[in-house]
């Protein structure tokens, strides 16, 4: 009994420190658009300030960097002062940026900047940095590298008029090479690997919100068909409003969304409370809920610009990749404290509703913080 006890309150205190990030680490955006003669604009949309600050750009949170204090005197300042600070570090930043050319590095100049408004010092706030090179004549691939000083980037392609090319640089790797002709794509494989990763870790380990909503509804699901039943709904909700939003047909802001998915959380949890085993209505709210979440997922797939010629295909291996970390994640749950224990007479008083109070605390905290009632 005290195993159980020790994991599941250790996994959700573990989640709850992991919540209260505030300035959270994001991935790059790279778009580079080729010109005929070979010129070439790099626009890097990122965290300036964690660059020019040092922050390790695997961490998933400023605040866990020794060099925290010099990142928010940084988020303090305003766009014109962070410019003008930057200035002098252009040619440190230009190298910092990897871009080759059939193996050979190209040299980039930094041109200019673009601080983006974001008036919660609470929250990140991106940068739009320009930067550009020249390939070298007869060029016939490019390739881009994160290096050790930027985090995870989407690259975006254009050539010319063309769809862009895109793919997800990990930190400290180097893309695939992106053929510098037009027709010539990269192989269905390497784009599906590509998105099953991507909306993998989507969920695990960065989805923590759609983390606890997965654990919420194993809490009072004894039966397996209880359990399938309310993740079936939970995928194919989520599927739905995953595609309606990459193709715009419905979209609402984050600022609406989150708070929303933060909700959903503390009802489950409440309901947890309340019932002591899964009635068909849960069923019918988990799959309401499921559409808020696919609006969540679907953010992650336009910031990235899913091409038209890619977009089945990524779409379904995205969402295969998310399936995928849900499983791992009711995997896990079971597996962890042992299936025997659901069927144990104290389980409900003793695990299900402690647990369940600690994600309704969690799923709180996350809707007050959404709404801004708290810094």
């Amino acid at each position: 009994m005290s195993i159980v006890y020790r994991t599941l309150f250790g996994l959700l205190l573990g989640l709850l420190s992991m919540g209260a990030m505030a300035h959270e680490m994001r991935p790059a955006i790279a778009t580079i658009q080729l010109e005929a003669d070979g010129v070439f604009e790099l626009t890097l949309e990122t965290n300036l300030e964690a660059w020019m600050a040092d922050v390790n750009p695997t961490l998933s949170d400023t605040d866990d960097s020794p060099n925290v204090d010099a990142y928010d005197r940084l988020r303090a300042l305003s766009a014109e002062t962070l410019a003008a600070e930057f200035a002098p570090q252009f040619s440190a930043f230009a190298r910092a940026v990897d871009i080759r050319s059939d193996g050979q590095r190209i040299r980039l100049t930094t041109i200019g900047l673009d601080v983006l408004p974001e008036a919660d010092p609470e929250l990140p706030r991106d940068t739009q940095i320009r930067l550009v090179g020249a390939l070298p004549d007869g060029a016939q691939t490019l390739s881009y590298a994160t290096g050790d000083a930027l985090p995870d980037t989407a690259v975006r392609v254009y050539l010319g008029e063309a769809e862009p090319s895109v793919q997800y640089v990990r930190h400290g790797q180097t893309s695939d090479p992106f053929v510098l002709r037009e027709g010539v794509t990269r192989s269905v494989t390497a784009i599906v690997w590509e998105y099953i990763e991507l909306g993998f870790t989507h969920i695990v380990p960065k989805g923590l919100d759609h983390i606890v909503f997965i654990l919420g509804l194993t809490l009072i699901s004894k039966r397996l068909i209880d359990l399938v039943i309310q993740v079936t709904a939970f995928t194919v909700a989520h599927s739905v409003t995953l595609a309606m939003g990459l193709y715009g047909v419905l979209t609402l802001p984050a600022s609406i969304v989150e708070p929303l998915i933060a909700a959903s959380i503390v009802f489950i949890a409440f309901e947890n409370c309340l019932q002591t085993q899964v009635k068909r209505s849960r069923t019918v709210i988990v799959f309401a809920f499921g559409l808020l979440h696919g609006l969540g997922f679907a953010s992650v797939l336009t910031e990235l610009g899913l091409p038209a010629r890619d977009f089945v295909v990524g779409l379904l291996a995205f969402n295969l990749g998310v399936e995928l970390g849900q499983l791992f994640i009711i995997a896990l749950a079971y597996f962890a404290v042992g299936i025997w224990v659901l069927q144990a007479p104290w389980y409900r008083t003793r695990v299900a509703m402690p647990v369940s109070v600690l994600i309704g605390g969690l799923g709180l905290y996350w809707l007050v913080e959404r709404l801004g009632w708290i810094g």
